[in-house]
């Protein structure tokens, strides 16, 4: 299933371009998002689990997130980092990213340990989240390669996250739910 002597940089890097995606773009979104991540949980579980499962916004904030990472520069910095708070607060957020870990292990050899570091820095709770350096000491890397190798994990992530709602938005299309803007049709 791996291509011999192509690395998983490689492997994500012909990714991107293949989908029309900017690499450093897509690190700088998904690195908002991850950030947000616990936050965005925590926030949530105050307001309540109904607050979350709305399909009226659950929809076009996956529109917004297809948009803002085919389309960066359509928007300014304040604009993502309201919008990663927005999504961070969504229930199917925090349930498609345990799916995308496992989909992380499966998409290149290295897949295995990007999931890891993205749930070890990003997605465990405040109390047993591990930093960067915990990490470097863990998976026996240098300071270079583990940022290298940790910028790969998350927009490993990205894509992924953005492959799934490209698929759920092209449903939702074909079934009659959204019209080709990505407005809910009523």
């Amino acid at each position: 299933m791996y291509v011999i002597g192509i690395t998983a940089h490689e492997v994500i890097l012909n990714e991107c371009l293949a989908q029309g995606i900017d690499y450093d773009e897509m690190y700088d979104i998904i690195r908002e998002l991850l950030i947000k991540y616990n936050a965005g949980k925590a926030f949530a579980k105050r307001m309540g689990r109904g607050w979350l499962n709305n399909a009226s916004k659950k929809i076009p904030y996956r529109t917004q997130f297809i948009d803002i990472v085919a389309y960066p520069y359509n928007y300014n910095k304040k604009e993502r980092k309201s919008f990663a708070w927005k999504v961070a607060c969504e229930v199917w957020y925090s349930e498609k990213s345990i799916l995308v870990l496992e989909q992380m292990k499966a998409f290149v050899e290295e897949g295995a340990v990007l999931a890891h570091i993205i749930d070890s820095v990003y997605m465990r709770g405040k109390n047993t989240s591990k930093t960067d350096l915990a990490m470097r000491l863990e998976l026996h890397m240098g300071r270079t390669k583990y940022f290298d190798v940790k910028k790969d994990a998350i927009v490993l992530y990205g894509l992924l996250i953005w492959k799934y709602c490209k698929k759920r938005d092209k449903e939702d299309k074909e079934n009659g739910i959204i019209d080709e803007n990505g407005n809910i049709i009523n």
